[in-house]
């Protein structure tokens, strides 16, 4: 299975987290778990390393890391690599399996978005995410850009100081479909002492929106919910051909609250399932599209908060009911 350079949800439960990334991995652990996901597919880090070795990319990386080691600036010879990856093309028999992977999401015309699955990831970072493709030939390119990521000026640095080598890193890549946040809302859920902190803003969840509302809810079988209707003064939603804009949220939708009573009791039971199943507290990202279903898009490790000085918070270790 290590040589696959494509997989299906199906497939990557068998696949070493190396191969299909950390995030991928965890989102398939809880998608058996019964919590829905949208659908897709990875290009694993066989397919990364396939491309490396057919585009001739090693030497690449190899002399322009020298150059930073003998004191080049770590963003030109990051900027270097990332764009030596994104001119290269991808070998025709990879390329071919992540079209006719996408196909069978439906092809051109399907929204899907592509985001990076780092087989180690750094949890308080933000891997490449981009979003809104419809064509075969964004897809490709986008799967390009998020393998080139891999050597941005940061990635570099760290490698430099905690490993591995830059010609061991690998990058695999999910393609799902597009959850039409824009249409509906988004935000994160995460659990504090007996409790699930859910906030959930219309739009996009990338920026982070100000002042959502924010949900405190006690999981069980008469869960307890505390709400609060934040202003939610602007959401993010998808630009017309491309990208994203910020736009003013509607007078009705600044006075509604984004989550009804059975999407905070759904959201709160993902994260007691995502604890109990990871045994350590962890962050849900989540959307909710325009025909009002909710999924799961990112999962992640959360260290404990610390106190707040002024006693204003205080977040504990996770103890579910």
């Amino acid at each position: 299975m290590n040589s696959e350079v494509v997989v299906r949800p199906q497939d990557a439960g068998g696949i070493d987290p190396a191969q299909v990334g950390v995030k991928n991995a965890r989102l398939s652990e809880l998608a058996r778990e019964g919590i829905s996901v949208p659908a897709g597919f990875v290009v694993t880090a066989a397919a990364y390393q396939e491309f490396v070795r057919e585009a001739g990319l090693g030497p690449v990386i190899a002399r322009q890391i020298r150059r930073y080691r003998a004191g080049r600036d770590v963003v030109a010879v990051a900027g270097a690599i990332r764009t030596a990856f994104c001119e290269a093309p991808l070998p025709p028999a990879l390329a071919g399996r992540i079209l006719e992977a996408y196909e069978e999401l439906g092809g051109d015309g399907t929204e899907v978005a592509v985001r990076c699955s780092p087989a180690a990831p750094q949890d308080d970072e933000r891997d490449e995410v981009v979003l809104h493709l419809s064509s075969g030939p964004d897809v490709l390119a986008a799967c390009r850009r998020c393998f080139a990521s891999l050597f941005g000026s940061v990635a570099v640095g760290h490698r430099e100081l905690r490993g591995p080598d830059h010609l061991a890193a690998v990058m695999p890549v999910v393609v799902q479909r597009m959850v039409r946040s824009d249409l509906g809302g988004s935000g994160t859920a995460r659990a504090e002492s007996t409790f699930v902190r859910i906030r959930a803003a219309w739009g996009l969840g990338e920026p982070a929106a100000e002042d959502p509302d924010q949900y405190s809810v006690h999981p069980g079988a008469r869960p307890m919910i505390v709400k609060h209707r934040g202003a939610k003064r602007t959401k993010t939603v998808y630009a017309e051909l491309r990208g994203t804009r910020t736009i003013p949220t509607a007078p009705a939708e600044r006075a509604t609250l984004v989550l009804t009573d059975e999407d905070i009791q759904e959201l709160a039971a993902w994260s007691v399932v995502a604890d109990r199943h990871f045994k350590r507290p962890m962050e849900l990202e989540w959307a909710k599209d325009g025909m009002g279903d909710l999924y799961l898009v990112e999962v992640r490790h959360r260290a404990p908060s610390p106190m707040i000085t002024n006693g204003a918070a205080r977040a504990l270790r996770v103890v579910q009911p």
